[in-house]
């Protein structure tokens, strides 16, 4: 299913409600589309909540909390020394300012080494203002000279579960290595630039899938690296970055995140010439990051460009209202019958000089999957500062016991999957097939160890029976020495594509 959240304002900007699901009309590719979910949503300001605290038990589930989440982004991958201080200014300015913040708010960050968690969800301005100061800017690839490999991107920083800074170590050094990076990270070329920003794109997507209703995401930048539709694009030039484009976009329409892109890109004057040299500036000819792709994400995906004169606080309060009251529209995409690429989406009301406002279009993408691809996915959710949240996972220690490896424990752990969670395809033999995955990582960011197993097979009547009444539940075993240690935990659903995660702290005695 295709869900569209949609946005319904009258010619002053106030939102209509009470519109029933006959009132709209939702043309794929121009063609109708028969509309099979229709709600209409009004939503309070909720902070996140999990389920109380188990010792020796862990989650990424969500008890409690809102449908309506403001994430801010800080990207420092596709902006300059000058575009990320004007970005870090006008975000602290926002949250310095005597604001009355109802909703939980995240700040992030992105930058040549990944993913970062500046600050977890809060509804105090003031904690994430103070969290912000602790970054500083690092040299970028539109930067002149070329970046400092040295430079450091972030003094401290807060996690998501207050994560130790063991697991952002081991987080960095996988993803580096998974994603091939030179020598020195941040002398990033133009390709690497565009996979990294996918692959962080996706990040966020998987960590908010599961969690219901419209989320918006506030991006400070100082332009996009690539055209968002141009995956053919991809698939002449930069076939490697095909799949990693598709499952990026595929991660946002199921997170139905709307991206408001806050452009604080230098104003340069592209006819500019050099008295020196006779000719044009590099950073005045390299204009593939434009204003224009920046308009594209937040068209795409239902949100709105918030210009230099827009300001942040405008840019929080235009998301903010746009997720207090819309209509979530759902239709059913056979997309196995169709090929790869974008379609068109287009919502209409039946009532005059009503203002429509949904994201033009969803990408459907190709199956790429692949033993060695598999493997890489988990991976990376193993080593991301973020809880994908696309399965529901729980996590318990089960028991501690000698090792048969000398100077090691082994520690015993049970992943619990709730019902209706995973996917047993009853039309071809209830198949199913999973695969686990565990890491441990020591205070340093060294991986000490792993766990990891497969499941895929064809179930009988009772067996299928049970995993939909029950759920499942997998028991794994790791070998650590004594010591304190971050585990992190996936399951990936291979017919489905989604991923659970989750991590914890351990100390072997």
């Amino acid at each position: 299913m295709v869900l569209v959240p949609t946005i319904v304002t009258d010619r002053a900007g106030a939102h209509v409600s009470g519109l029933a699901r006959d009132t709209f009309t939702v043309l794929q590719n121009g063609q109708p589309q028969k509309i099979a979910f229709f709600e209409h949503v009004q939503t309070q300001a909720e902070l996140m909540q999990r389920p109380a605290e188990t010792e020796g038990v862990f989650t990424n589930r969500i008890e409690a909390g809102s449908q309506r989440l403001t994430i801010f982004v800080l990207d420092m991958l596709n902006s300059s020394l000058t575009e990320q201080a004007s970005g870090r200014e006008k975000l602290l300015k926002l949250l310095s300012e005597s604001m009355e913040v109802t909703e939980p708010i995240c700040l992030l960050a992105i930058d040549s080494d990944g993913l970062k968690v500046i600050h977890d969800f809060t509804t105090d301005p003031a904690e994430l203002a103070e969290a912000l100061k602790q970054t500083t800017a690092e040299s970028s690839s539109k930067d002149l000279p070329q970046a400092n490999p040295m430079a450091s991107a972030f003094r401290d920083f807060h996690g998501w579960h207050s994560q130790s800074k063991g697991r952002a170590a081991a987080a960095t050094s996988l993803r580096l290595q998974m994603l091939q990076a030179t020598i020195y990270a941040r002398e990033v070329s133009e390709s690497e630039r565009d996979r990294l920003t996918l692959e962080m794109l996706r990040e966020i997507g998987e960590s908010f899938t599961g969690i219901p209703g419209r989320k918006s995401m506030i991006w400070a930048k100082g332009g996009f690296p690539f055209e968002i539709d141009a995956a053919s694009q991809f698939g002449s030039h930069e076939r490697v970055l095909l799949p990693v484009y598709e499952n990026a976009w595929r991660a946002l329409n199921r997170a139905n995140i709307a991206v408001y892109p806050l452009d604080v890109e230098e104003l340069l004057n592209t006819g500019y010439v050099s008295a020196s040299v006779g000719q044009q500036l590099p950073q005045h000819t390299d204009i593939r990051s434009t204003v224009s792709n920046l308009e594209e994400i937040a068209e795409a995906t239902g949100g709105k460009l918030c210009n230099a004169s827009t300001g942040a606080k405008a840019c929080f309060r235009q998301a903010a209202d746009d997720s207090t009251d819309y209509y979530l529209i759902g239709f059913y995409e056979h997309s196995e019958k169709l090929k790869p690429g974008w379609r068109k989406l287009s919502v209409k009301v039946q009532v005059p000089d009503f203002q429509v406002r949904a994201r033009s279009g969803y990408y459907v993408g190709g199956v790429h999957d692949n033993p060695q691809k598999q493997k890489e996915d988990l991976a990376i959710a193993l080593a991301s500062p973020l809880d994908y949240t696309g399965i529901p996972l729980t996590v318990r220690w089960t028991a501690t016991a000698e090792s048969k490896t000398k100077d090691k424990r082994r520690v015993g752990f049970s992943f619990a999957i709730p019902p209706g969670a995973i996917t047993v395809d009853e039309t071809d033999s209830n198949h199913l097939s999973l695969e686990f995955a565990a890491m441990a990582t020591s205070e340093t960011g060294s991986p000490v160890g792993s766990f990891s197993q497969s499941v895929d097979g064809r179930l009988s009547p009772a067996i299928a029976s049970s995993i939909e009444s029950q759920g499942v539940n997998y028991p794994g075993t790791i070998d650590l020495p004594p010591g304190q240690y971050t585990m992190s935990f996936a399951v990936r659903d291979i017919l489905s594509r989604q991923i659970g995660t989750v991590s914890a702290p351990i100390v072997v005695h």
